[in-house]
């Protein structure tokens, strides 16, 4: 992996592997983006069924994969008629772990 900033082919690319590996479940939608101005390294909320995950722009390949796995399980962890658990507690390292191992192809 490179120190070089992720591409936005690599972005959309991280996330569609992502969808297709761990799919957003039925009737909840996800928008990602990445935000040039984030705070920290990525940001999830819950609108009703709907979560909108922004990653920051400007890190590199394996940050951004890395913050796009850790956000993808915030939204697993809180899908819809779930409780939520807290921002990182054990159903969240669940959903993390899965995300990460299917992401890489070790499931």
């Amino acid at each position: 992996m490179s120190s070089e900033p992720c591409t936005d082919d690599e972005f959309r690319a991280m996330v569609a592997h992502l969808r297709a590996v761990a799919p957003v479940p039925r009737g909840c939608s996800v928008t990602v983006h990445r935000v040039a101005d984030l705070a920290d390294h990525g940001y999830t909320s819950k609108h009703r069924a709907n979560f909108p995950i922004e990653v920051a722009a400007g890190m590199t390949h394996l940050e951004t994969e890395l913050t796009l796995i850790h956000e993808w399980a915030h939204m697993l962890a809180w899908r819809p008629h779930h409780p939520l658990s807290g921002d990182h507690g054990p159903d969240w390292g669940v959903w993390y772990a899965l995300c990460y191992s299917r992401y890489h192809g070790v499931t």
